[in-house]
């Protein structure tokens, strides 16, 4: 009884000592804390004048001078963040000044010696202002990190870094290699730490297309997606046909989007695919660029057995003006009593609402006027009171 009741007194004495020691260790951290954040306060009014004259001579010829006074370890960490804010968001002259400035007052060494020394935690925060600082001379060292990295989080963290501090479109290449052997399937995220490059990215992502590897050809259709050049359709057409589904309909997004004209084979060859989607792409190009050479081929896909198809083509076909109308309007009356041509009444209709409500404009009076005409042309019903200007 008393040997039970001792160990439970000597278990509360430790108990209390463990929560005083924890409460004196979180006081300790707290004061720290509080300290660091009135020195950081200090030295962000002291700073102010020395800011106002980096930005008054930022885009003179003339390099930035350094602080007229010395920095420690905390003033030179603020001065840091200051500096990557400016250097992210200036260009040309502005930032490589900027950037010289970091070199001048040594953060570029010491972010350099924290990279080849640091423990883990400290490598990968000098990675990340390496990256900011664009530190041409740091990229052997990151790559050499990254090859060796833990599959984390922290891994993007670096290869951006890579990025931003990139010689040439080799450092860019090898670094997405490496992230490929350590991650599949982040193509957007690698495409956005691409354009951090100071390359030509279009040509890179072209390339990256020419590839036989599906990991690049993704790459490379994604950081292409915006681009109209006609050099990109070209590079695109070769994938138009690919076996796999998703780069098939990505290649022809792309390759419909950079063309000014698609040959009536290639329209053939897209209307006949079995996706959907990329009937309706083909389609949507037609109208968009006004092909009016292929109206009988948007009369026709109005009878696709998919009814979003039916729908583009519908769609299309008022776009290419009185003829398409015509041709919509007519189709729509030959099947009338078939499920399809349900449908198409159905589309006309809601367009002829959708329209009426939009009549303070030309072009939608135009259509609307012309779509009301030949509908109730093919259908017989009584001519009803055009609207007019």
């Amino acid at each position: 009884m008393y040997i039970n009741i001792e160990v439970a007194i000597k278990f509360l004495y430790a108990l209390i000592i463990l929560n005083v020691g924890f409460a004196v260790v979180v006081y300790a951290m707290k004061i720290k804390k509080l300290r660091r954040t009135r020195m950081e306060h200090r030295f962000e009014v002291k700073i102010k004048d020395y800011l106002t004259y980096v930005l008054v001579h930022i885009e003179g010829k003339e390099p930035l001078n350094a602080p007229p006074f010395s920095l420690n370890q905390v003033e030179q960490e603020v001065m840091q963040e200051q500096l990557n804010d400016m250097i992210e968001n200036f260009t040309g002259t502005a930032r490589d000044k900027c950037m010289e400035l970091c070199k001048r007052l040594g953060l570029v060494q010491v972010h350099l010696n924290r990279l080849e020394k640091g423990s883990y935690s400290v490598k990968v925060d000098a990675a990340y202002h390496l990256g900011c600082m664009r530190v041409q001379e740091a990229v052997p060292a990151l790559l050499k990190f990254l090859q060796t990295h833990r599959r984390n989080s922290s891994l993007f963290v670096v290869a951006r870094s890579i990025a931003k501090c990139a010689r040439d479109e080799r450092d860019v290449k090898e670094m997405v290699q490496i992230v490929l052997r350590h991650n599949k399937g982040f193509y957007d995220l690698l495409v956005d730490m691409i354009k951090e490059a100071d390359i030509d990215h279009g040509v890179l992502f072209t390339e990256f297309i020419q590839r036989e590897s599906h990991e690049f050809i993704h790459i490379g259709l994604c950081g292409l997606k915006d681009y109209t050049e006609p050099t990109v359709a070209s590079a695109a057409y070769r994938l138009i046909g690919s076996p796999d589904r998703t780069i098939q309909s990505k290649a022809v997004e792309i390759y419909l989007k950079s063309v000014h004209f698609i040959p009536r084979n290639v329209v053939q060859k897209l209307l006949q695919n079995p996706l959907d989607e990329v009937r309706i792409l083909t389609l949507q190009a037609i109208a968009d660029l006004q092909l009016m050479t292929y109206i009988d081929v948007m009369r026709n896909a109005l009878l696709d057995e998919s009814m979003r198809v039916s729908e583009a083509s519908a769609k299309g076909l008022l776009l290419l003006g009185e003829r398409g109308i015509a041709e919509l309007c007519e189709v729509a009356a030959e099947v009338r009593r078939s499920q399809q041509g349900e449908y198409l009444h159905m589309l006309i209709e809601e367009q002829i609402q959708s329209l009426s409500l939009q009549l303070h404009d030309l072009d939608q009076l135009t259509r609307y006027n012309s779509l009301v005409y030949y509908y109730e042309k093919t259908i017989g019903k009584n001519k009803r009171i055009y609207r007019v200007v």
